[in-house]
């Protein structure tokens, strides 16, 4: 049988539906699965698929749908010694500066740590991370000029591409798409409008590829054309199952990049790589985040969740192989030290708790920034006071009752820039920047003396972490916490809590409530009914 492109992503997926499954069931991102499924089945492997450009023809359409998608989310409105050319270092320095936004999402999510004071500075960098990748893109082209190719015939002619790109854009947003995407609603065929934003998506990209720019770059634009308009959302919706299918095949293109002969070979260096890159990136991005003034702790594990290589540096790296800019030595070590590091990744994020906890103890970061810390803090005798940890809008409406009813409050938040807008809006009210969990912060906050502790954060690991604290520190202390999952009811409990909020049970108890209202029970019905649910606890009612 002759291999068509249709049977080379027959074997693709024959392959990768098996070891993503496993992958998943390991608790590792599935995405690692298809990285492997590319090394395993490619050239460099047992060879089942030898042409690798029919897949990356189709992996360029997932990363036109992957920043298109981008793009609708991000509205508008809202190595000289080495002998490195200075193309080379600067293309370096774009590619391998990206982080995994896939990989890092997964693992916090599956950990439930999207809303963790680490996961929510590590998500916002690596939105950022993935809009910057796009000028990145875009400016390839110029590292593959020399220096005396770029003259002033070559820079109008740039200028010219930038001006015709640029009016396009604006027309199409302001204009054209709106109006299009309009009268395609009116048929209200699911069909048509499907077809229209795969059209909007993969021609704004042909068009922009055709004047020398990246394909990515022009997905990416057509994406923020729609971002601004009424049919954001029901875009989003509409390509989500063709982006993941194509984006599959997107990381099995890439792991077919990967050579384990050449790894074999070089081994010694590529482990020097593989050892200095993860740690350089996690230091800087600590210490860059720590300077923002978060705790080291949390910029750490911040730093550490950032300290692979990520999906769009491996799109940088075949831009600019393709376009010549990079040596093919250097491509592979490139490629290779990219490809370990985000096998590493779940290791490396499971284990950062212990590793930070083992960098405290060696160096004395958290004891000089603890100190500064807690010479700012108010050293007046509090006493019958509450304890607020995160002043989030849950935090901020527990502190607005409690100013109500004229009782003394105090909060600890991790967010440097939510402690000063609550010092310029609340004059005179404690506010200090540091986390519940530290027993430093707890004394100096009066737990000894304190009424009650409320427990606000998101947070569930970090939540356990202060109740344990807290109780050790007092016993008599009354604790009361949120869940946002009925399944952490039960562990929060036995961690030292005395009361549980879970989120889903209050939810459920107040439409319920409206619901019965509007149906026309009385309210005394209903609250008999709210209080037989309130009997069972809130975990385990159904």
């Amino acid at each position: 049988m002759s291999h068509t492109i249709l049977t080379d992503i027959l074997i693709v997926f024959i392959v990768a539906v098996p070891v993503a499954y496993l992958f998943h069931k390991l608790k590792l991102p599935p995405i690692i699965g298809f990285l492997v499924t590319g090394a395993l089945i490619g050239p460099a492997g047992i060879g089942l698929v030898q042409d690798i450009d029919r897949i990356n023809l189709l992996a360029q359409v997932g990363v036109a749908l992957l920043v298109f998608s981008l793009g609708l989310e991000f509205s508008l409105k809202h190595f000289l010694s080495l002998g490195i050319s200075w193309q080379n270092g600067i293309l370096l320095g774009l590619a391998l500066s990206l982080s995994s936004t896939a990989i890092v999402y997964y693992i916090l999510s599956q950990q439930r740590l999207m809303d963790s004071p680490h996961g929510r500075i590590a998500t916002g960098i690596l939105v950022f991370q993935d809009l910057s990748s796009i000028p990145m893109i875009a400016l390839l082209p110029l590292l593959s000029m020399s220096s005396g190719s770029i003259d002033g015939s070559f820079i109008s002619i740039a200028v010219f591409k930038i001006i015709a790109v640029a009016g396009t854009f604006l027309l199409g947003r302001r204009f054209i798409i709106p109006w299009v995407l309009h009268r395609i609603t009116l048929t209200r065929s699911k069909e048509l409008f499907l077809v229209t934003i795969l059209l909007i998506a993969l021609g704004f990209g042909f068009l922009t590829n055709e004047m020398g720019l990246s394909f990515a770059l022009g997905a990416f634009l057509a994406g923020l054309m729609i971002a601004d308009t009424d049919f954001r959302f029901h875009a989003l919706s509409e390509i989500a199952p063709f982006r993941y299918c194509f984006n599959g095949l997107f990381f099995v293109s890439i792991g077919m990049l990967f050579h384990p002969a050449f790894l074999a070979s070089h081994w010694g260096l590529i482990a020097v790589i593989l050892l200095v890159l993860p740690i350089g990136k996690a230091l800087i991005s600590t210490l860059a985040i720590s300077l923002l003034g978060y705790p080291v702790n949390v910029a750490a594990m911040a730093g550490l969740s950032l300290s692979q290589v990520g999906e769009f540096s491996f799109l940088i790296l075949l831009i600019a192989r393709k376009a010549g800019v990079i040596p093919e030595p250097l491509y592979d070590f490139t490629i290779a030290a990219a490809f370990l590091t985000i096998l590493i990744t779940p290791a490396v994020m499971r284990a950062s708790p212990a590793l930070v906890n083992f960098i405290e103890r060696i160096l004395p970061l958290k004891w000089i920034r603890g100190r500064k810390r807690l010479a700012a803090i108010n050293a007046e005798e509090l006493k019958n006071h509450v304890i607020i940890c995160g002043f989030g809008p849950l935090g901020s409406s527990v502190g607005h009752i409690l100013e109500e009813a004229e009782r003394k409050y105090l909060v600890l938040e991790l967010n440097p820039a939510t402690v000063r807008k609550i010092k310029n809006l609340r004059g005179g009210r404690p506010v200090y920047l540091g986390d519940g969990a530290s027993a430093e912060i707890l004394y100096k906050s009066g737990i000894e003396r304190a009424s009650a502790l409320a427990i606000t954060a998101p947070d569930y690991m970090n939540s356990v972490s202060i109740i344990k604290q807290a109780r050790i520190m007092n016993p008599e202390l009354k604790i009361i916490t949120r869940a946002r999952f009925r399944s952490q009811v039960s562990e929060l409990y036995a961690a030292g809590a005395d009361i549980v909020i879970s989120e889903e049970l209050e939810a459920g108890i107040e439409m319920g409530r409206y619901i019965l209202l509007h149906m026309g029970v009385d309210e005394a019905t209903i609250e008999q009914y709210i209080q037989t649910i309130r009997a069972f606890g809130s975990a385990d009612f159904f």
